[in-house]
């Protein structure tokens, strides 16, 4: 039995209620869902082992996906997002390393299964990733679990990725599936506030990974601004964010596509190209469509 077929096995199994979407996920594309699902679950069972990696990956990949609908809803009633500040998010999320923990693996499986982040995942993988230059040095701002990198660097074998988190938890579970992908040789983590790179190399880096931060910060602008420092001229970045789709430690809430885009083009970066995908289902009568938006960004030093 592959890990897919486990995966889908242990969901039917102890999960049935969330089953319809893991197959909506693999009907966006089910060739390349099996090659994906296949590497990401590789790399969870690397880290715990055969046995342990359905009960610890899909149970907290369930988890979230209920937090979430949860979020959703108090949103939909309150009509703003429950937490403003990285200091009440941190005492809710980030300072609980038992919360961060299923927070972020739960995160790593909705790359696959949830099926607007399939969609985003091979916009990225073929939009992006595919379309750098050779031998690249990666940036990757708030890494979190790491796959995103760790996928970049299985794609791209002649590149190398320099990683920045503030969570401990992210650096150690980064670290962890790096080493069961066999690329940890070409990645570096590195415990490290994401609005502090000011003071990195300016234009020292051929490409920027950035995925599903932005939403978390109380000026985003910022971010952007940081990823326009650090790329050399007309490298390209991949930045991801959330549009009026809640979670508990989403604190800026954008509301339309183009908030992104003109943030983006406001530091000099040049938009390339877009995806914007929502769920399936969403919650009856929504006021607000949780979408997730992917951004392929080009440094561009002249009007």
């Amino acid at each position: 039995m592959s890990r897919a077929e486990a995966l889908f096995a242990y969901v039917s199994e102890h999960h049935p209620r969330s089953l319809r979407g893991i197959q909506e996920a693999r009907e966006v594309d089910p060739a390349a869902w099996d090659a994906v699902a296949e590497q990401f679950l590789g790399w969870a069972a690397g880290v715990w082992g055969e046995d342990g990696w359905q009960a610890r990956c899909i149970d907290a990949f369930v988890q979230f996906s209920s937090d979430v609908i949860m979020a959703q809803a108090r949103y939909e009633a309150d009509g703003h997002y429950e937490n403003s500040s990285f200091a009440e998010c941190n005492a809710h999320v980030y300072s609980q390393r038992d919360v961060m923990d299923d927070y972020l693996w739960g995160v790593f499986i909705t790359n696959f299964c949830w099926s607007h982040h399939m969609e985003l995942s091979l916009f990225f993988r073929d939009r992006f990733l595919a379309r750098l230059p050779g031998a690249p040095q990666m940036v990757e701002i708030a890494p979190g679990h790491g796959g995103w990198g760790v996928w970049a660097l299985k794609n791209r074998p002649d590149a190398r990725l320099q990683g920045f988190d503030i969570s401990p938890s992210s650096i150690a579970i980064a670290s962890s599936i790096a080493k069961s992908a066999g690329v940890a040789d070409r990645v570096t983590y590195t415990q490290r506030n994401a609005l502090d790179l000011a003071t990195m190399p300016t234009a020292s880096a051929d490409a920027v990974i950035c995925s599903f931060l932005i939403e978390h910060l109380e000026d985003p602008g910022l971010l952007v601004a940081n990823i326009a420092n650090l790329l050399k001229p007309g490298a390209r970045a991949y930045l991801a964010g959330a549009i009026t789709a809640a979670q508990v430690d989403h604190i800026y809430e954008f509301r339309r596509e183009s908030e992104l885009v003109v943030l983006c083009e406001k530091h000099g970066l040049r938009v390339v190209e877009t995806m914007s995908v929502s769920p399936k289902r969403t919650l009856p009568r929504a006021r607000f469509l949780p979408r997730s938006m992917g951004l392929v960004l080009e440094r561009r030093d002249q009007p």
